[in-house]
């Protein structure tokens, strides 16, 4: 149930008055202002609320519910986002059933959301008021308006007499609904299946899980200006970190965000691993204490540069959980990365200090503790730790990021990342 609304009749109610801005109700009824013409010659004045009530009653008693997803006996739907930007798998699939065969025959149905999970949809942006307020919101619901519009090009007119048929016309989300002969309890499995099935054929492929539009956390940007605000830069950036920023800033998907934003920090660590070097031996002959005509001291010495090129050799390389806290020394400011994650979502600093990281086995990070050593070595562990889990992926390895499953965990630390990211590309500008 993690990231469910709350769906009843107060709140499908509260979404109608929002969406269709009307206040109009008549006995517990939904009245519209004015009646929305349909194509048939017929005219839907509002939602009855023995219509809200039966609405309310069939999502409650699904046997399973996710974010996503609505799961019956022997029945399913589920919120589907393509994965690519042109809308292939949509144009492909869109309104298709596809049947199986055998004892228990499933049927498969891409298209619009059914009645019930338009409903779902409509509480679920207007139970945040960080999805209320922005701009993305307003365009949902001016779209669902102008579809409503008998002028309107882009409507296709509504087959059924419902409001939610309009409704699921409007937010043009895509939903898989499944049905089977019989009692089920693998309609996930079968949702998989049917979008492995799709993207081997026809190279379209989509995933479970809810647009952006409807995920607080995806369209709650840090915005340092307003518009009207906005100056020319005053310092240039290195390409490479600019390219990798830009990439995480586009990326849709958790996972890329994540890994462009840690190859920023990456960049670095060769340098920093060398320049850690170098200062360690260079400490140890500037110290009084040392003489380069005692074999002892020399001896140290080696010790020292034997030991980095042993543990070299034993990581297949640099140790990048050293470098990386070497990263956030020289580049980063804990305070003013407290800042930034508080003025983006005020929870996160609590989140990081009192949870961990299941998927990556990474631990709590107190940003607000006194010793920044120590909260830069618990930074760099837990980074470290979510971006190994991203990269490896063996069989029977525990922990391990599961694609999709864990993107919620995971977007809750994409900021953690990016704001130390920013910091490092920034701290490399050269005045204009």
């Amino acid at each position: 149930m993690s990231g469910q609304s709350v769906i009843n009749e107060n709140s499908i109610m509260e979404g109608l008055r929002r969406a269709f801005r009307s206040d109009g109700t008549a006995s517990g009824d939904f009245t519209l202002r004015d009646p929305i013409p349909l194509g048939n010659g017929k005219t839907i004045n509002g939602a009855s609320s023995a219509e809200i009530r039966e609405i309310v009653a069939r999502l409650n008693s699904a046997k399973s519910k996710s974010e996503s997803s609505f799961q019956w006996e022997n029945e399913a739907e589920f919120s589907l986002v393509a994965l690519d930007q042109i809308g292939a798998f949509d144009r492909f699939f869109e309104d298709k059933a596809f049947e199986g065969q055998g004892d228990n025959p499933v049927t498969f149905k891409v298209g619009k959301p059914s009645r019930e999970f338009a409903a779902y949809l409509l509480c679920k942006f207007v139970e945040n008021p960080a999805l209320l307020t922005s701009p993305r919101t307003r365009m949902i619901l001016n779209r669902m308006r102008q579809g409503i519009d008998r002028n309107a090009l882009s409507y296709d007119p509504v087959a059924g007499d419902s409001l939610f048929d309009v409704i699921a016309g409007g937010l043009r989300a895509t939903t898989l609904q499944i049905t089977a002969a019989k009692s089920r309890a693998d309609f996930e499995a079968l949702a998989n299946s049917f979008l492995f099935h799709a993207a081997y054929n026809t190279d379209a492929a989509a995933r479970i899980g809810l647009e952006t539009m409807f995920r607080p956390q995806a369209i709650q940007r840090v915005r340092r200006s307003q518009n009207g605000f906005f100056d020319a830069p005053r310092q240039t950036y290195d390409a490479d970190l600019v390219h990798h920023y830009l990439m995480g800033v586009a990326a849709e998907i958790p996972l890329l965000e994540y890994l462009a934003y840690y190859h920023i920090a990456e960049h670095f660590f060769g340098k920093v691993f060398n320049e850690d070097l170098i200062d360690q031996v260079r400490s140890s002959i500037t110290d009084p204490s040392f003489s380069a005509r005692r074999d002892k001291d020399i001896n140290s010495i080696i010790k020292i540069v034997t030991k980095i090129k042993g543990q070299i050799k034993d990581e297949g390389g640099m140790n990048e959980q050293r470098s990386l806290k070497l990263v956030l020394d020289k580049f980063v400011n804990i305070p003013r990365l407290v800042a930034d994650l508080n003025a983006y979502d005020v929870s996160l600093v609590d989140h990081y200090a009192n949870s961990d990281v299941p998927f990556a086995g990474a631990s709590k990070v107190s940003l607000g503790a006194n010793d920044e050593e120590a909260v830069r070595s618990a930074i760099a562990k837990r980074i470290y730790k979510v971006r190994n889990a991203l990269v490896h992926a063996k069989e029977g390895e525990l922990p391990k990021y599961a694609p999709f499953a864990h993107d919620e965990e995971l977007a809750r630390e994409i900021p953690l990342m990016r704001f130390a990211a920013e910091q490092i590309v920034i701290a490399q500008g050269k005045v204009l």
